[in-house]
């Protein structure tokens, strides 16, 4: 019999993180582990410039594939995470008339929020390239832009690290 934790890496269960570690384990993103020697000792920013000769959102722009099951991955995390949030830590949201979700990807955390508070208009900012084509409802949008240069005017904003 599976017990909770290792049910959560199957396919079909609803708090699946299976996209997120397979994501991790993806050669593309390995990669860099094994240039961390070399890393030290060039001026690269990052050992995934190292090993892939730019950024990793430089990257993921260019690259449908990477930015797909990144994407996925992290919503798979995000999923896990927010059914605690929105169960566990209402309070939080108390207030609140406006929430931006910096650096949001596709907006899973978002979402989940703005389900739980209808209320709440929320906003997911990403790159571009992340949100080009998804579709917000009543109280969910989503902004392409660059969150180093500006984020939408709110009451709160959101910044999940992973």
């Amino acid at each position: 019999m599976l017990t909770p934790a290792s049910r959560l890496l199957l396919k079909d269960e609803s708090l699946s993180v299976r996209p997120f570690l397979l994501a991790m384990l993806d050669p593309i993103l390995t990669k860099p582990w094994h240039n961390v020697s070399e890393w030290f000792q060039n001026d690269d920013p990052t050992p995934f410039d190292t090993a892939h000769g730019r950024t990793f959102w430089d990257y993921a722009g260019h690259e449908p594939r990477l930015n797909d099951f990144f994407n996925e991955g992290m919503a798979s995390d995000a999923r896990l995470v927010t059914s605690v949030v929105v169960k566990d830590c209402k309070g939080v949201f108390e207030g609140l008339n406006s929430l931006v979700d910096v650096g949001g990807g596709t907006g899973t955390v978002a979402k989940a929020i703005a389900d739980a508070f209808p209320n709440l208009k929320c906003t997911v900012l990403d790159l571009p390239h992340v949100v080009a084509d998804l579709q917000g409802s009543g109280n969910l949008k989503f902004v392409g832009g660059d969150m180093f240069r500006a984020i939408p005017s709110t009451d709160a904003v959101l910044l999940e690290v992973n």
